[in-house]
């Protein structure tokens, strides 16, 4: 017995080099692929980065010390300023236990700074069409069953949340599965899932969709504490 411990332990030793290898080698792979991408859409890519949205606060969940942006893609989606990456969180106490999944967060600079605000769908069993003949009351009732709203300046909720933009959202299937924060200078939606950049790219014409719609007024007008 005691003349197998050696044994057992270099095979152990092998195994973790050999798992150590792999995956180093599929993290090239990655890192080239999307680095690949940047180059033939003319973007950017950054294996790193410490802070990609400088300017804003990612939502509560994905907020824990130790998270790290990887993967990061800057470039442009028409005239829109678009950034994607990873947020890799770290694992459970003391290292133990497997690390959570990959967010993937898709953020588009706004026109000006905004306030803090989230949008979440609560309802997402159904998309609402007004058509433009909705009656005011009734879209107010709608959007409040269907949605869960959070910020700390109602002034700008009121600008961005405007009567049109309230119907879209309720009518925009992509709604059931993107949330939405303002914060700073960026519009972003998030998903527990890994980057890929085609899919990217449909959030981010989502958040387009989103600012085009919203009143210029709304930017800049950030009264808390006032």
């Amino acid at each position: 017995m005691e003349g197998a411990l050696p044994l057992i332990a270099l095979v152990a030793v092998v195994v973790s080099a050999g798992v150590i290898t792999v995956a180093a080698h599929f993290r090239q792979e990655r890192v080239a692929e999307l680095r690949g991408w940047a180059r033939e859409h003319d973007w950017d890519y950054v294996e790193q980065h410490p802070s990609p949205l400088a300017d804003a606060t990612l939502p509560r969940e994905l907020r824990a010390p130790g998270v790290r942006a990887r993967h990061v893609l800057t470039g442009r989606r028409g005239r829109h300023l678009v950034t994607l990456f990873e947020l890799d969180r770290p694992s459970g106490r003391g290292g133990e236990g497997p690390a959570p999944h990959p967010h993937r967060i898709v953020a588009v600079r706004a026109p000006g700074p905004g306030a803090e605000l989230e949008i979440h769908r609560r309802d997402l069993s159904r998309t609402v069409s007004f058509d433009d003949r909705g009656e005011p009351e009734e879209i107010d009732r709608a959007f409040a069953g269907a949605f869960h709203t959070s910020g700390d300046d109602e002034r700008f909720a009121r600008a961005v949340l405007t009567r049109g933009t309230v119907a879209w959202l309720l009518s925009d299937c992509r709604s059931r599965s993107l949330p939405v924060r303002f914060s700073g200078g960026h519009v972003l939606t998030w998903a527990p899932m890994r980057l890929d950049p085609a899919r990217a790219l449909t959030a981010a014409d989502y958040l387009i969709d989103l600012v085009d719609r919203i009143p210029g007024r709304a930017w800049g007008l950030n009264t808390a504490g006032s």
